[in-house]
């Protein structure tokens, strides 16, 4: 008999472990995504003409956007073009009554050893003879010793007159040590009598000293750019190193005319100043007899030392214009050589206008992202004083502006000229500058101003590609 362990037990069968909800959670998770992928696999076969088309797409907006930027960036900056345009003058109906032929002007002869004629409106100057020949001036001087009074003291100021003054010899007003007058009477010695012991006064009033008072003249001397003048003195007596030029002088006279009390002053024909311990009064009497021999005449101050000789500066007023001349050492004919300057300018000259300060002229471009504009005006007003039988070269001048500057502009920058008379022995040119400021923008708004530029750029391609849209 067998061993009943010599015989295979029968197999029991399986028994399936259940599972957690864990595992189960798992299992399904994995199934999920494994039904996810293969779906976006499905898809992406499905929409790959798709996607290859929005890559395509994609690649060429950005080649464009590049294009564009290249485009704008290259088309942009510095341009150093100007522009051109003729400017007619603005009473160009007027020159058919004014013009006159060659053989009809008359160019005086002036036998002063220096003399020039000015327009100060527009600072042209008419006639010249050695204008810019350095020579002493005599009381001329007192001019700038009136302009510095006047900008440096009110006429209500008084002053009490001191040995240094009261000492100074020839022309006076015989004033007193230890008198007391305003400065407002001392202008009228010093313009109307020539008083020398009434600009020493000035003078140390003013500027604490004489010597200080010259070092002030100086100053503005230099200050109005004048070249051939040099003062040691504020009234004018014979010392060296004290002269100026014709051309210099005229230009004091035009400053000074600008001021109305030193107009005023120099018209009066006589002023009184109270005398002490005298029963009357000093009567300041005008030595300018130019006053009474030209009916024009508006000042301004006579001249005479043995160094200087005879020195007349000048001015006059006829159908609202105005002239100034200087002759210095003009001798006994000063007077007759001052009134044919005036009357060579009253009756051969005349104003051409193109155009008044601030006006605008013409458009220059700013900038970039975003570009902007600025008027291109003149400087002064575009006024030239020419004479008739030239008016023929005035009828237009050459506006000559830049066509792009960059950020910032400031307010009177350079920005053209205007010649005129082009071509001629006459011709000329004014400045053309900006008529206000331009910042640069921030860089945000350069940035939005860039991205607008691309997007107009890109519209305009559509116009031109579909007409009519």
């Amino acid at each position: 008999m067998r061993d009943i362990d010599q015989f295979e037990k029968p197999q029991q069968p399986r028994t399936r472990r259940e599972l957690t909800d864990d595992e189960r959670r798992e299992i399904l998770e994995r199934r999920i995504r494994e039904l996810r992928k293969r779906k976006r696999a499905q898809r992406r076969k499905a929409n790959q003409p798709f996607r290859l088309g929005a890559v395509i797409f994609l690649a060429a907006l950005l080649l464009l956007f590049t294009f564009s930027c290249i485009y704008l960036l290259a088309s942009s900056g510095e341009d150093e073009r100007y522009l051109a345009v003729d400017l007619p003058a603005s009473n160009l109906e007027d020159f058919d009554s004014l013009a006159l032929s060659t053989e009809t002007v008359s160019v005086p002869a002036i036998s002063a050893v220096a003399a020039i004629l000015v327009d100060p409106l527009t600072d042209d100057v008419l006639y010249e003879e050695n204008a810019d020949q350095p020579l002493p001036m005599a009381s001329t001087t007192k001019i700038m010793t009136a302009v510095l009074a006047l900008e440096n003291a009110s006429l209500q100021e008084t002053t009490t007159i001191s040995d240094q003054a009261s000492a100074v010899g020839e022309s006076s007003a015989w004033l007193e040590t230890g008198e007391v007058l305003s400065v407002e009477q001392l202008l009228y010695a010093l313009m109307l009598q020539s008083a020398n012991d009434a600009a020493v006064a000035l003078a140390e009033h003013v500027g604490g000293s004489e010597e200080a008072f010259v070092e002030m003249m100086n100053a503005k001397a230099t200050e109005m750019g004048l070249t051939h003048t040099s003062f040691k003195n504020p009234h004018g007596l014979d010392e060296e190193g004290h002269y100026t030029s014709a051309r210099d002088l005229a230009a004091i006279a035009s400053y000074a005319m600008d001021i109305p009390k030193f107009r005023e002053i120099a018209v009066t024909d006589e002023y009184e100043i109270p005398w002490p311990n005298n029963p009357y009064p000093r009567v300041m009497q005008n030595h300018n007899r130019f006053l009474e021999m030209y009916q024009n005449a508006t000042g301004i101050k006579t001249g005479y030392t043995l160094g200087a000789g005879l020195c007349l500066v000048a001015g006059a007023t006829k159908d609202d214009s105005e002239l100034i001349s200087v002759v210095l050492n003009g001798g006994s004919s000063y007077w007759d050589q001052t009134i044919s300057l005036m009357e060579y300018g009253f009756n051969n000259f005349a104003h051409v206008e193109f155009a008044y300060s601030g006006q605008p002229l013409a458009e220059v471009e700013v900038g970039d992202f975003p570009r902007r504009k600025v008027n291109a005006v003149g400087s002064d007003d575009l006024i030239f004083t020419v004479r008739r039988d030239r008016l023929d070269s005035y009828e237009s001048a050459e506006l000559h502006y830049l066509a792009w500057v960059s950020y910032p502009v400031e307010a009177g920058q350079d920005v053209g000229y205007m010649l005129v008379a082009g071509g001629t022995p006459h011709e000329c040119s004014e400045k053309i500058v900006s008529d206000g400021y331009r910042n640069t923008p921030s860089f945000l708004v350069r940035l939005l101003a860039f991205l607008g530029a691309v997007f107009g750029l890109w519209w305009k391609g559509i116009l031109w590609l579909i007409p009519g849209l």
